[in-house]
């Protein structure tokens, strides 16, 4: 079962323990809304639509990409058994190695609708 199909016609808000929180939706097979819920840094995005790649790795739980306009870079792992989300960003900051800063977040997982 693909992501879209898992989840057409629902959200899935994503709370993490930086207190980052997200509602994703996902529009098609290919293509993906996420909006802010929490509050960003000055200047960053609060809502964004992006194409995605995704695959089911194990039963229930899957690995998403993408590439959001602003060039940051998503890896979400999202586990429906455990209702738990990990997700490792990047950004451009040439202070950072390789040119990029970082961080990885874990956190919980709500099904809405």
């Amino acid at each position: 079962m693909t992501m879209y199909e898992k989840l057409n016609g629902k959200q899935l808000e994503v709370k993490y323990e930086t207190g980052a929180h997200y509602r994703m939706t996902y529009l098609s097979e290919n293509e993906l809304k996420w909006e802010a819920l929490s509050e960003v840094a000055e200047g960053e995005a609060t809502t964004g639509t992006e194409p995605y790649w995704a695959y089911e790795v194990a039963k229930g739980i899957y690995h998403i990409d993408w590439i959001e306009q602003d060039g940051m870079t998503a890896a979400q792992t999202v586990d429906f058994n455990k209702l738990q989300a990990t997700a490792f960003l990047t950004w451009g900051d040439e202070s950072e190695r390789g040119g990029r800063g970082k961080i990885l977040m874990h956190g919980t997982i709500t099904v809405i609708g």
